[in-house]
């Protein structure tokens, strides 16, 4: 019997292709990493917002701050 070895090359360059993501799934990605930019800039804004005995109740101070934050980035 024979086979269509063409065909059978097309499906290995096929499988060996990589695999993108569709239009839809980049722009789930897009929303979901700008969701969570913007979280972490309220985040940020409500901890600038809060009094040094309030941030040391939670265990972190104004020094502590910036450190954090870029440690997300």
């Amino acid at each position: 019997m024979l086979t269509n070895t063409k065909h059978d090359g097309l499906k290995s360059v096929a499988q060996a292709l990589p695999s993108f993501p569709s239009p839809v799934q980049v722009l789930a990605r897009l929303a979901n990493l700008l969701a969570v930019w913007e979280r972490r800039a309220r985040e940020r804004k409500a901890l600038a917002e809060m009094s040094n005995h309030m941030l040391n109740d939670l265990g972190i101070s104004r020094v502590d701050g910036p450190v954090q934050n870029l440690s997300h980035i």
